[in-house]
């Protein structure tokens, strides 16, 4: 398969496309004449950023044969939110954005995350007139950049998403495939189990009934959780028992020691493989396509150590089905057959515990596991029996040291390996280069002081040759006007800068009406620094680094 990545920036009176091969060779620029475009594409695969949704509705009026002032007519109305639907037939692409993270993140947003400039062109996309020969070459760069950020992107994503994608899409019938190609997985997953949306239940079944009709696994739950779920959609009952506060909801059963214990030595956890799966299976949450599900499953686990990509493909039908279930566009909408779901996998875990309590002491109740400490071997047998009980598997991880702030987010070691969860740790183990990567160093110093008592300056100044760990990546929202300093200057809509002690700016995100919002954590002086990281000289000297030592020790407080 022979790949493109492109990119498409549009004037009033320009418009260019550059396209580059995977080792970033550039093997065609257009301007303004776009013959041989079609040609160039034909057969291969293109890659683009959020092409789905635009550049492949302009490279299709390019290849057309449309005009410049077309295709900017086009651009526009794209803009604008005018949904676009024809695709020219020789364009088979593949969109770096599609399902790439809930918070959809632009290009300059995940530029940002890679430590790379994020500096924005100096030309005004409304300007009204021509380039000139100077502002051309500007923006052929400045595009031709974007194609490298695409094709980095695309090589990140491409065995985690682009081929298991594929291996699914191989499942439908011959009459889908073609069209599929667009889908996102979700979407793809839904149609691989049924095309015809499923009979929604009128309300929620949890298996056997009792004489008296009603469901004989709710003896197993508290009252008031089964009052709050027969009767309500929303809301929560916290139940103290077994040393903890139990949460009953409508997204998972949840748990933590009353009395705020945060540290704990030789934790076991119990976890319920494919908990979500198995209990959609067991209520037939699927009606007729649940056979179909079941198949599925069982491939998966017959390929799972002698097929990767079909296994990780499956695995992606497999864990789709739930979310499809709450989905009101997906042919699997069944919201009640969702909450049926939730309700059931609590009740168990609930047992579970039950089981456990006599002889361990429960410290994290989480939807589908629970851990726990215990001088005794009994767990072995209540693991066993409920195992026979409810048809389930469960499996065992052990942690030498397992630290939390609550049920979300906790550390824990096994020997020389440190597992992280969570919004203040999640990202010690690795870059998050879709999400949030601004102030990473915070993560690592938190989970080196709770895990090596290891003092937080010296986490701090022994990473100072790496800024990228120190970079505060500033967005305002679509509902702000930008984002301007105290003295009203406008800057980029992505921007990068770092606490300094003088000299400095004060950015702010502005709103509608004029006023502005401070940027949460954000420093009182920024150095604003667009450019690649690599190119900032100084940055001992620059940093004020006394900023993240007060952050770092205001987010341990949480976790006392």
């Amino acid at each position: 398969m022979e790949y493109l990545a492109y990119d498409i920036e549009i004037f009033k009176e320009d418009a260019l496309v550059v396209f580059k091969d995977l080792d970033k060779n550039t093997v065609g620029i257009f301007h303004n004449d776009f013959n041989g475009v079609g040609e160039l594409i034909r057969g291969k695969t293109l890659i683009s950023y959020n092409g789905y949704y635009y550049d492949d509705f302009i490279l299709t009026a390019m290849i057309n044969g449309h005009s410049v002032f077309q295709i900017k007519e086009l651009n526009d109305r794209i803009i604008s939110g005018q949904r676009c639907y024809k695709i020219h037939k020789d364009i088979n692409s593949l969109d770096c954005f599609q399902q790439i993270d809930v918070s959809m993140p632009g290009l300059k947003k995940i530029e940002g995350n890679f430590g790379k400039s994020i500096v924005e062109s100096s030309i005004d996309f409304n300007i009204d007139r021509k380039l000139t020969p100077e502002e051309l070459e500007e923006t052929i760069a400045y595009c031709s950049y974007d194609v490298d950020s695409t094709i980095d992107i695309f090589k990140i994503r491409e065995k985690s998403y682009f081929t298991p994608k594929r291996s699914i899409v191989d499942l439908l019938g011959d009459d889908q495939k073609d069209k599929a190609q667009r889908w996102n997985t979700t979407t793809i997953s839904a149609n691989v189990l049924t095309r015809k949306p499923m009979p929604k239940w009128a309300d929620v079944r949890l298996g056997e009934l009792d004489n008296d009709g009603n469901f004989e696994i709710l003896k197993k739950a508290p009252p008031e959780a089964v009052e709050l779920w027969l009767n309500k959609d929303k809301g929560k009952y916290t139940h103290k028992e077994f040393g903890c506060d139990i949460e009953f909801a409508f997204g998972g059963l949840h748990g933590v020691p009353s009395n705020g214990q945060k540290r704990f030595e030789n934790v076991k956890l119990l976890d319920v493989a494919s908990l979500y799966p198995n209990i959609i299976m067991k209520l037939n949450g699927l009606g007729q396509a649940t056979e179909t599900y079941r198949g599925i499953v069982e491939k998966r686990l017959s390929v799972k150590h002698s097929d990767k990509t079909l296994s990780d493909a499956l695995k992606l039908v497999i864990n789709s089905c739930y979310g499809l279930l709450n989905n009101q566009y997906s042919v699997l909408f069944n919201p009640k057959a969702a909450k049926s779901v939730c309700i059931y996998g609590q009740i168990i875990l609930y047992d579970l515990c039950k089981r456990l309590a006599p002889t361990c002491k429960l410290i994290n109740i989480n939807t589908d596991g629970v851990a726990f400490t215990t001088n005794s071997d009994e767990y072995i047998n209540v693991w066993h029996e409920w195992e026979s009980d409810y048809g389930f598997v469960l499996e065992e991880d052990r942690f030498d040291l397992f630290i939390q702030k609550d049920v979300n987010n906790y550390v824990a070691t096994v020997g020389d390996q440190i597992k992280c969860k969570g919004g203040d740790v999640g990202r010690y183990g690795g870059d998050t280069w879709f999400r949030n990567n601004s102030m990473r160093i915070v993560d690592i110093a938190v989970v080196n002081k709770l895990i090596y008592d290891k003092d937080v300056l010296e986490t701090i100044q022994e990473n100072l040759d790496n800024p990228r760990l120190f970079q505060i990546i500033l967005q305002a929202g679509s509902t702000y006007q930008g984002t301007f300093d105290e003295h009203d200057v406008k800057y980029n809509k992505i921007n990068r800068v770092f606490p300094v002690k003088k000299n400095g700016v004060k950015l702010y995100k502005k709103r509608a009406d004029g006023g502005m919002v401070n940027f949460p954590d954000s420093p009182a002086q920024m150095l604003v620094w667009n450019d690649d990281c690599e190119e900032l000289k100084d940055f001992r000297k620059t940093v004020d680094i006394n900023f993240y030592y007060e952050l770092i020790n205001k987010v341990l407080q949480r976790w006392e």
